[in-house]
């Protein structure tokens, strides 16, 4: 059944246009945002309505609050979606942000000033209005540091906000950004019931309100959250097609996998490198999504001892991503040679940010510090799952081969994870899925030295200010160049050092329809459903 037409969005601007045209360019050349599938950008069966699905998950909510909650990631993602729908969404393939709840996001000229326009007469759950003054409230505490909100370096790029009328809102940014559509789609499109959210900000933890396509009615933390369909949904009432969905946590790639094959579990979304291939031998349909950076080691840039840029160094030309790929991956993923991936069109041809390997500099950057009184001493904090485990594991042993370094394990279920590295900051080094379908919002966010999310500590005026210019440029060529003019300090640099090519992959049995995985990792579920027939 179709869903009900949507409004066609304004006319964008000629700089809106040209951000279009580079994306599409550069998932067109092999970039980010390259999607595929076993047989469409999308499953091409068409879902009947009614049913139920389960979905596995990695890891519990940490809080199901777009503030505390990793919306922004492919983990915690599609039971946003589910609860509070979205603003807009980030098209596979184009990475264009789609308009859904809002009408049209468009710029003023240069990018400054935008306008939101929203669908007239969403409520949500508990009868509150979803207007402007929602989402400029959702946004204002998006900033607020006592929220602590992990999208909090995305909203920094917004300087006030005006409701202009209940469906319209003004959007003054502190520097011009031809990109805000695609923060506000990766970053900022889930928006919680103020009311609700006033009146007792720590029962919404656990008791969200949104307007989502579902509501939750049961959850058991560790174990699994289910959601009902929302009779009061704006769509009306053939939508969403399912009337529930239960996410299944099932912390184990293997065990979620064979639990997809003997049909205990309906669907996953995971970022593992080499699920798609694994699905794909089991007989499973798959849908998959490529992007910029991926499986990475991140340096906490701001204490010992990875604010001397030696250790980073070290670490990374004792290392090898090819070798990586073969032993903890078996040869199933793809090795990466830097944040971008080969054929991006986001940065020059030839350009590498990873430093060739070369065990023989990397002894003598080791010695060097271990003569300063500093022998390499860190831990390594990673995500509790097997794979995480290995690759890990294999890391550690290659570089114990190395004198004057010592590497100590510290695995972490993934909901601590999170907090123990974007929140209170205590890591020294961790290993990261860290995977963009575009520079903005993330990129920046996590490499500016003044953002409030830049976790790394990373802090060079220079990359700074090709952040800054990435982050204006409406000519791809002009995005290109700063993007490359990036990638050469990062080089350089270290903050981070990517070894696996990162990949979203949505992977379901047969009699699911209507998938549809964005780029940044979410399955949009008010689509999804059981096939007809």
């Amino acid at each position: 059944m179709p869903l009900p037409a949507r409004r066609p969005a304004a006319r964008r601007s000629f700089a809106a246009i040209a951000v279009a045209s580079a994306l599409t360019l550069t998932a067109c050349a092999g970039g980010q945002g390259k999607s595929h599938t076993n047989g469409g950008a999308a499953s091409s069966a068409s879902p009947r309505p009614g049913g139920s699905l389960t979905i596995s998950v990695v890891s519990d909510l940490n809080t199901a609050d777009p503030f505390g909650a990793a919306g922004n990631q492919a983990i915690d993602s599609t039971r946003m979606n589910a609860l509070y729908d979205s603003l807009l969404w980030s098209e596979p393939g184009t990475g264009k942000a789609i308009p859904q709840i809002a009408v049209s996001l468009v710029p003023d000229p240069g990018a400054a000033g935008w306008t939101l326009k929203l669908r007239p007469g969403v409520t949500f759950t508990d009868g509150t209005p979803y207007d402007a003054a929602a989402v400029k409230w959702t946004w204002d505490e998006h900033k607020n540091p006592e929220r602590r909100s992990l999208a909090a370096g995305a909203a920094q790029a917004i300087r006030a906000t005006t409701v202009v009328d209940p469906t319209t809102l003004k959007v003054d940014l502190v520097a011009p950004n031809a990109q805000f559509d695609r923060v506000v789609a990766t970053s900022l499109s889930f928006i919680p019931s103020p009311t609700a959210f006033r009146k007792d900000p720590q029962a919404f933890k656990t008791h969200p309100v949104g307007a989502g396509p579902f509501t939750l009615t049961d959850w058991t933390r560790g174990s699994a959250m289910t959601v009902q369909k929302n009779p009061k949904y704006w769509q009306g009432p053939e939508h969403p097609y399912l009337d529930k969905i239960t996410f299944q946590l099932i912390g184990d790639s293997e065990q979620s996998l064979n639990a997809a094959a003997s049909g205990q579990v309906d669907a996953k979304v995971s970022v593992s490198a080499v699920d798609g291939a694994k699905a794909r031998a089991k007989g499973l349909n798959v849908v998959q999504v490529s992007g910029i950076t991926g499986e990475s080691i991140m340096f906490n840039n701001a204490k010992p001892p990875f604010d001397d840029v030696r250790a980073r160094r070290a670490v990374a030309l004792a290392l090898n991503p090819e070798d990586i790929n073969k032993v903890a991956f078996g040869g199933q993923g793809t090795a990466a040679r830097g944040m971008f991936p080969d054929g991006s069109a986001l940065v020059a041809p030839g350009v590498n940010t990873n430093p060739p390997g070369d065990r023989t500099e990397a002894q003598r950057l080791l010695d060097e510090l271990a003569a300063e009184g500093k022998p390499l001493d860190f831990a390594f904090t990673i995500p509790q799952n097997p794979q995480a485990n290995r690759t890990a594991e294999y890391i550690q042993t290659q570089l114990s081969t190395l004198k004057n370094i010592s590497v100590r394990l510290e695995p972490l279920q993934v909901a601590a994870f999170v907090t123990a590295i974007r929140t209170n900051r205590t890591f020294q080094a961790s290993l990261q899925n860290w995977l963009l379908s575009d520079p903005e919002p993330s990129m920046y966010a996590y490499l500016q030295s003044t953002s409030v999310s830049n976790y790394l500590g990373y802090k060079n005026p220079a990359a700074d200010a090709a952040l800054e210019r990435g982050r204006i440029a409406a000519d791809p060529f002009q995005r290109q160049a700063a993007y490359t003019d990036l990638a050469r300090l990062v080089q350089a640099d270290v903050p981070a050092w990517t070894y696996q090519q990162g990949f979203v992959t949505a992977y379901f049995r047969n009699g699911v329809a209507g998938v549809l995985l964005t780029n940044d990792g979410m399955l949009m579920t008010d689509r999804i459903g059981r096939a007809a027939g």
